[in-house]
């Protein structure tokens, strides 16, 4: 997709393919989420739908309060296969991150998924509270789900509490009322780490709730999938320089021996060429007397 951004002055709004970034941002802010309707088209949905069913090896899960086996996730998804990659680096997506997150953010989870019938209800969760940060907090995660089937009441739309990433001083209660995001396929949610939420209880009996998930964090925090270790170099290698950095290949701090990571990637040199040992440093400083 070639993004085209329009920001006619410096005090308007940010506009990207169509999308406001500044009023979205705002709302995730305000609310804790954002609901983009039409986000990818059919023809990319069947393009991640046939790479679900072909190319992704997956697991069963049981996590978060479900025990029936009912949902299949494939998760380490940059490793397994390359049809999300274009999302990643899809520009309104990376203005909605930074929006909220700011400049220097990394992948964190990355998720093909499929609720299957038959499966429960998500306990309500905070997707920031696997880090032991006391609240409040600035905002480090920030995630998006975009539907690749149809959701809804029956096949276990996703309970969302709207504004609960602003309260700081209560824990997640699981009998609150809540929200269930319907939307149609290709819609995207997109919201803040704090947000209260859990997927839906697939009540159908022949219908699955297929999605695809990204999450991001900022980029001094350690994320829950090792992208340095879990997507391996060679395939690494064959990505876009932006998609590398978010993967984790980016200069932060002194980098490797003060080289950037990307160079590392490719020539497998983790010391600085400059780097000798003492004994030759003194040598050298013998003979320029300094």
């Amino acid at each position: 997709m070639n993004a085209t951004a329009e920001t006619p002055e410096d005090d308007a709004d940010l506009i990207i393919d169509g999308l406001n970034i500044t009023e979205r941002v705002a709302e995730i802010e305000e609310q804790g989420y954002t609901i983009v309707e039409g986000f990818i088209s059919p023809p990319e949905v069947e393009r991640l739908r046939h790479a679900f069913d072909t190319e992704v090896p997956i697991t069963e899960m049981r996590a978060i309060g479900t025990d029936t086996g009912q949902t299949w996730r494939a998760h380490n998804l940059l490793a397994k296969t390359r049809a999300v990659d274009y999302l990643f680096l899809d520009r309104r997506i990376r203005a909605l991150i930074e929006g909220v997150l700011g400049p220097r953010v990394q992948v964190n989870v990355t998720t093909l998924f499929n609720v299957l019938p038959g499966e429960t209800r998500q306990f309500l969760h905070q997707d920031d509270g696997l880090w032991p940060i006391p609240r409040p907090h600035p905002h480090f995660v920030c995630n998006a789900l975009i539907a690749l089937d149809d959701y809804d009441l029956e096949n276990g739309a996703t309970h969302i509490v709207p504004y609960s990433h602003k309260w700081h001083d209560r824990k997640v209660d699981q009998d609150i009322e809540t929200t269930r995001v319907v939307m149609r396929s290709g819609t995207m949610l997109m919201w803040e780490g704090g947000l209260w939420h859990g997927g839906g209880a697939n009540t159908s009996t022949d219908r699955e709730r297929l999605g695809f998930f990204m999450s991001h964090n900022v980029a001094y925090l350690r994320p829950q999938e090792i992208q340095l270790v879990s997507v391996p170099r060679e395939t690494v290698k064959q990505m876009p320089t932006e998609l590398q950095r978010l993967l984790g290949y980016h200069r932060f701090g002194i980098g490797v021996d003060g080289r950037d990571p990307i160079d590392v990637l490719y020539d497998g040199d983790v010391f600085n060429p400059t780097a000798k040992l003492a004994q030759e440093w003194r040598g050298t400083q013998d003979e320029t007397g300094r």
